[in-house]
């Protein structure tokens, strides 16, 4: 049997390098240690990534969590800041659709200003 593989390895191996001698190389290969330091950049990324999404789930939870005890305090009934959510609120009501008015003007003037700068 292992005259049968050593058989076998000549001839894959005459083959190779007969396809070898066939075939010129590009000319335009990165060297092995361009490829290995892209490679070992990739890689502190990737491990830079991986230790700042216990970080990110955290900032998360903690939003959420906020959010959830902010709305709890403005929509109860026996707390101070619910007074005085719904007094700000319904002084606002009145400069609501100045408020809209500008953010459509102004998201109006961002659309024009790239438009502009993309025929440049």
């Amino acid at each position: 049997m292992k005259e049968t593989n050593g058989l076998e390895e000549h001839i894959v191996s005459d083959w190779m390098q007969r396809l070898a001698e066939q075939t010129q190389p590009p000319s335009n290969l990165s060297t092995p240690s361009l490829i290995l330091f892209k490679a070992g950049l990739i890689e502190k990324r990737r491990r830079a990534e991986r230790a700042i999404m216990p970080i990110i789930w955290m900032q998360i939870a903690t939003l959420t969590l906020f959010a959830i005890a902010a709305l709890w305090l403005l929509l109860s009934d026996r707390s101070p800041l619910a007074v005085l959510f719904r007094e700000t609120l319904s002084s606002l009501m009145s400069v609501v659709p100045f408020i809209v008015f500008g953010a459509i003007a102004a998201a109006m003037i961002c659309v024009a200003f790239a438009f502009v700068l993309r025929r440049e």
